[in-house]
């Protein structure tokens, strides 16, 4: 089974510091699945890690990728519409591009695993399929 990553989360993963490194490193270790990356997160991602961890932690990111642990996914003509409709429709939780993307990719996917530490926009935005689990705060309700 699949899991998207939000970019909230891979930053925790990569800053020991965080108060959300270790249950979402602990995910991340018990993840059998893919852990899909919308490409479009992949420049806030990097400008935070590098802005304010060091450029180790973003080449760390980068070998992660490069060797497989994560699995871009493109940015499509129909996320963009789902991303335009998203951030209308949520406009009062000021989603923007990146939180709509992982709701589009998920979505497209058919993927409702989210790993995000945001738990006030993605509880709060409705699948157009299903309902999102979110992880590492669901963990326990779920049999990862």
């Amino acid at each position: 089974m699949a899991l998207v990553a939000d970019t909230g989360a891979l930053y925790a993963l990569y800053d020991a510091d965080d108060r959300h490194h270790a249950a979402v490193r602990q995910v991340v270790e018990n993840e059998r699945g893919p852990i899909v990356i919308p490409v479009v997160i992949l420049a806030e991602l990097d400008y935070l890690l590098r802005q304010f961890l060091s450029v180790r932690a973003e080449l760390d990111f980068l070998d992660g990728i490069a060797n497989g642990v994560y699995t871009l996914e493109s940015f499509t003509t129909e996320d963009l519409e789902r991303v335009q409709e998203l951030i209308a429709t949520y406009s009062a939780l000021d989603i923007g591009l990146a939180d709509a993307a992982i709701v589009a990719t998920a979505e497209r996917l058919r993927v409702y695993r989210i790993l995000t530490v945001d738990e006030r926009d993605f509880r709060a935005i409705r699948p157009k399929h299903g309902r999102f689990t979110l992880l590492p705060a669901d963990s326990r309700g779920e049999n990862a």
